[in-house]
């Protein structure tokens, strides 16, 4: 596990990091910077009711709604986990800042202006968040 918080460096290009990690009632979960916004995923255990399930047919509400399920997480450029089940979620929906936007900033598509109320999240909102994820996976579906 990794205990050291590492916040979130928002950049023009894609990269995989991983920002922290820990178990939380039993779940592991992990919160990757991928260079233009975060995301976060939960490690579905084995004898959960989910395991194997599709993003699309749970009922977890979760900032900008689950948008992923599958066996293989990334954790960075080289290091991937396998053999298991994530279900995870982005940051990078309207209304939050996307690391590319200084791109088209630069291109004259955006000013400075129209970026400054989106919002930034920090490494430690998204912890709360997988906290509240988990909570809402053994409340529904692993009573």
């Amino acid at each position: 596990m990794n205990n050291e918080i590492k916040e979130m460096k928002y950049q023009t290009n894609r990269k995989v990091e991983l920002l922290y990690n820990n178990i939380y009632k039993n779940y592991h979960y992990y919160i990757l910077n991928l260079g233009t916004h975060p995301t976060a995923y939960i490690e579905v255990t084995r004898h959960s009711h989910i395991y194997f399930q599709d993003y699309r047919e749970l009922d977890i509400n979760v900032h900008g709604g689950l948008t992923f399920s599958g066996n293989t997480l990334y954790l960075n450029e080289k290091n991937k986990i396998t053999n298991s089940w994530f279900i995870g979620w982005d940051y990078a929906h309207t209304g939050d800042y996307v690391g590319y936007y200084e791109d088209f900033n630069n291109c004259g598509i955006f000013t400075i202006n129209s970026l400054r109320d989106d919002k930034k999240w920090t490494t430690k909102e998204i912890i709360k968040e997988c906290e509240n994820v988990i909570n809402q996976i053994i409340r529904k579906y692993d009573f």
